[in-house]
């Protein structure tokens, strides 16, 4: 089971720090047009991240990264990002992103082949919905240490007449560290390409989890999204 790094929001901080920065050189100052979202980016033959993919489809050229961030080579990462979109010098849209942080975006495993214990470390609930191939989450915990959240395949069920494939998802979630600290946002992206088969029209999604309040919740939603 592959552990990933925590991506806990630092966005709008850095965000913050940036506009305030920019704001004092000058009277004159227009606060840019910025957005937080979810988004597909895509790496160059060195690594550096060339292009992004918006969850509305629209693909935009990487005109500046203000982000460290650096992948493998040809590579295809789920991040969640400030940037803003602008015109290129070919005069197209482009995007400069400000900062980011890359999602656990880990394909789901099916519950008879996952062999490790299961953890449920409870989390809390800030938003979910359908993105372009993925289900987008927003969640919170309050735990210390590197936290590792996985996607547990409990059932799936095809309705033949519908072309609806039912998918049913529980959310592993540990932590090196059991101390609790204030909440902090965790940023998850489950793809979804795989249940999209051949004859699958859409996709009836739940998702459960264990909360800070002490009882098990689940979601539904449909994608494409009605």
């Amino acid at each position: 089971m592959r552990t990933l790094h925590n991506p806990f929001n630092k966005l709008l901080p850095l965000l913050a720090a940036t506009l305030l920065l920019a704001a004092c050189s000058g009277d004159d100052y227009h606060y840019p047009s910025v957005k937080l979202e979810f988004l597909t980016a895509y790496s160059d033959a060195g690594g550096a991240l060339s292009r992004i993919l918006t969850d509305d489809g629209e693909l935009l050229p990487i005109v500046e990264n203000a982000s460290s961030l650096t992948t493998k080579a040809d590579t295809i990462l789920r991040i969640v990002a400030n940037y803003e979109t602008l015109t290129t010098d070919e005069g197209g849209p482009g995007a400069k992103i400000y900062a980011l942080a890359r999602t656990f975006s880990t394909v789901p495993v099916k519950a008879e082949e996952f062999e490790d214990e299961l953890k449920t470390l409870p989390a809390g609930m800030v938003s979910i919905w359908p993105g372009l191939d993925y289900l987008n989450i927003v969640l919170t915990a309050k735990q210390q240490g590197t936290h590792t959240f996985y996607y547990i395949e409990q059932a799936l069920t095809d309705d033949a007449q519908t072309g609806t494939r039912s998918v049913q998802l529980l959310l592993y979630h540990d932590s090196t560290s059991e101390a609790e600290d204030y909440s902090k946002r965790a940023y998850l992206s489950i793809p979804l390409q795989q249940y999209l088969t051949e004859g699958v029209q859409a996709l009836a999604l739940s998702f459960t989890l264990y909360t800070d309040e002490g009882t098990w919740e689940t979601y539904n939603t449909t994608y494409p999204a009605e």
